[in-house]
């Protein structure tokens, strides 16, 4: 009987010590400062090696940024601080790499203007198409871009997200649980379709308004969403959606009855 009681015991502290080592944040391991650079055109720092929501966006960076890696955890997320500006936050290890990233890139929108400063409503110096080379050599600090053009040498400025450091389609997933596909930007357009979260989508151009054009690679359709709930890789948690808040409800002002005294 003693051992059967022993063994129960060892066993019952076996599966204790399992659930709390299930329950312990990833650890993570201080690591020798050394300079890494940002892969993907456009992703974000966040203010903890998540993406849930409370793990909150502190950051946008691009492709060629150079970032010091500062602390490694057991998901493979790293904690690196921002050249340009010193910002310090959490990006995926599979987003960054030790070997500079090179500084031309091609269009990857179906066609987007090199402007002459960096805003849409900026005066348009050239239309560029996909596959066409841009030279990136400068950027500010909402996700634009100072390209030169390679086949004419005009220099402008094009949305960071309209490049890729490869010819071909740029493909985005939906970071949310279902994502409208509309016929027009905007909120009152007819729904054409729906997406789930991390359908891949074919990036085909953006406006002023935070709005993309995509097509849904699965049915062909083309139309409008709301590019904040597109990420350039899968994710692995759904980004949180702001929540409508209810009309105030009006309230009935009772009837003043005839003869009634009034409040002084």
């Amino acid at each position: 009987m003693g051992h059967s009681h022993l063994a129960r015991g060892l066993l019952l502290l076996g599966l204790i010590i399992t659930l709390v080592s299930a329950c312990e944040p990833p650890r993570t391991y201080p690591v020798t400062p050394s300079y890494y650079y940002v892969v993907p055109t456009t992703t974000y720092l966040r203010s903890c090696a998540s993406y849930a929501d409370e793990c909150y966006v502190i950051a946008q960076v691009f492709s060629g940024d150079r970032v010091t890696v500062l602390d490694r955890n057991d998901y493979n997320w790293a904690r690196v601080q921002l050249d340009r500006s010193g910002v310090i936050g959490w990006i995926p290890g599979d987003l960054i790499t030790p070997s500079p990233v090179p500084s031309s890139f091609y269009v990857s929108w179906a066609n987007v203007y090199l402007r002459d400063c960096s805003d849409y409503n900026c005066r348009a110096l050239e239309l560029l198409y996909r596959g066409d080379r841009v030279e990136k050599i400068d950027q500010d600090y909402r996700g634009w871009w100072r390209v030169r053009s390679i086949k004419s040498g005009v220099i402008g400025w094009i949305p960071a997200s309209a490049t890729s450091a490869s010819p071909g389609p740029p493909y985005f997933y939906v970071a949310i649980q279902g994502l409208n596909l509309r016929a027009g930007p905007s909120t009152g357009s007819r729904v054409l379709t729906s997406l789930n979260l991390n359908d891949r989508v074919e990036m085909l151009g953006a406006n002023a308004a935070g709005w993309a054009q995509v097509r849904d690679l699965r049915t062909n359709i083309i139309g409008w969403a709301a590019s904040r709930y597109l990420e350039s890789f899968p994710v692995s948690y759904p980004k949180a959606v702001p929540k409508k808040r209810p009309a105030p409800s009006k309230e009935k002002v009772p009837e003043e009855k005839p003869g009634a005294p009034k409040a002084m």
